[in-house]
């Protein structure tokens, strides 16, 4: 397999090297060109303004492998992998202290590879941005939560409040998302308390449209903010089902099963993070639950109104719109009509239409089976998407709701008029 080598530099001249020599040469933390690779520029001023007080090294050096790995992830293409796919990344980024993160690079490149599908080969050298020394001012945020302006996160941001905690949240918008962060925001009263990093990657065009590593500049974000607040935990808000995401059909196996919030994946990002000492923990506070059972148990009494504003598809940002009708979409719709709230978001697909759509098909197949299997035959078919926590309480409260989300999903399905 061909390998490309990704060099990830906050120094332009460093990248502008590593593009000569016939490498990818990404600039950290400036701005990018068609020339040369760059983003993050923002960053750095966005700390500033955002956090309470400057964050620690350790946490900065967090964001610039992620950010690294985002870039990597963008701007190789997998149609130029062997198989259409599975590409290898060799990966040099720039940090400030790589003895403190040396360790932690098998632990690392195995996550990448678990989130992305690809192989990974990551080197760490000397060079790094340094974290902004950012002024301390007061706080009182008792917890960070993860924030995308998708209905899992702003029922993630209502549960703290409604157990009087004081959130801050975390954001990272394309510009799709960054409408519905701000106004979600902004009604349910932590427009102040918002880290918005909205990074701007940008190089020649096109770019690889499947963003696995996306999400791990959102935990980079949570890490970076916990240590501003000299907090520990980082709250990831998100469903079961969505969170284990287990293949509907045998050949979503890969391509069209995403991890992003997979307890393995947090786990080993949670021992990467620890193993040089940056203490954060990533709890999925809503892993037992289906996002049904999520809107059910707000108290919330414009719940209907707020949810209707979030964003949840996974392919609106081709149609400048909610579809209605990918994977994403038909469990937020399914949770609408399991906790019995009125759906008025604007979708765009008529579903009673969309019978050959892939997504709707495979969703079909996915219930129809659910309602078909024993539970220990679920259990294991859970597994396919990676491997799941060995504790058997947890273990099961994660199994349970997957099955319930998908049979809450059925029920929605069976109640749609098919053409």
């Amino acid at each position: 397999m061909g390998v490309t080598r990704v060099i990830a530099t906050p120094v332009v001249a460093d990248a502008h090297a590593a593009s000569q020599a016939g490498n990818i040469g990404v600039a950290l933390y400036h701005a990018g060109s068609s020339v040369l690779a760059g983003l993050g520029a923002h960053l750095h001023a966005s700390a500033i303004r955002y956090l309470p007080a400057t964050p620690s090294a350790a946490s900065w050096d967090f964001l610039s492998i992620a950010i690294a790995a985002f870039a990597a992830d963008r701007f190789v293409l997998r149609s130029d992998a062997e198989d259409g796919w599975t590409r290898v990344i060799a990966l040099d980024v720039a940090i400030n202290d790589p003895a403190r993160w040396g360790p932690q690079r098998a632990r690392l490149e195995g996550a990448l590879r678990f989130l992305t599908g690809d192989i990974w080969q990551l080197s760490l050298r000397d060079g790094g941005s340094s974290p902004p020394m950012v002024p301390d001012r007061p706080t009182d945020r008792d917890a960070i939560c993860l924030f995308s302006g998708g209905l899992d996160s702003l029922l993630g941001a209502l549960r703290l409040l409604e157990e009087n905690r004081r959130p801050f949240l975390v954001s990272q918008g394309s510009s799709k998302e960054v409408g519905p962060q701000i106004r979600l925001a902004q009604a349910i009263g932590l427009q102040h308390h918002r880290f918005d990093g909205r990074i701007n990657e940008r190089w020649r065009t096109p770019y690889e449209g499947s963003t696995r590593g996306r999400s791990l500049i959102f935990f980079a974000y949570g890490a970076v903010a916990a240590s501003a607040h000299r907090l520990n935990e980082v709250v990831v808000p998100e469903n079961g089902l969505i969170a284990i995401n287990p293949p509907f059909t045998p050949r979503r196996m890969g391509s069209l099963s995403t991890r992003t919030t997979h307890p393995y994946f947090l786990a080993q990002l949670e021992a990467a993070m620890a193993g040089a000492g940056l203490n954060v923990r990533l709890t999925n506070i809503f892993e037992g639950m289906t996002k049904g059972e999520m809107m059910a148990a707000s108290t919330r009494q414009d719940i209907a109104q707020l949810a209707a504003q979030s964003y949840s598809c996974g392919k609106g940002k081709r149609i400048n719109a909610q579809c209605g009708r990918c994977i994403p979409c038909l469990i937020r719709r399914a949770a609408f009509h399991g906790a019995g709230i009125a759906d008025a978001t604007p979708y765009r697909a008529n579903l009673s239409y969309s019978t050959r759509n892939d997504d709707v098909m495979a969703a079909r197949i996915a219930t129809a089976r659910a309602r078909n299997i024993t539970p220990d035959e679920f259990a294991r078919w859970a597994t396919h998407s990676g491997p799941l926590p060995s504790d058997p309480q947890r273990r099961g409260d994660i199994t349970g709701a997957v099955t319930r989300g998908l049979v809450e999903m059925a029920d929605f399905l069976d109640g749609v008029a098919w053409h």
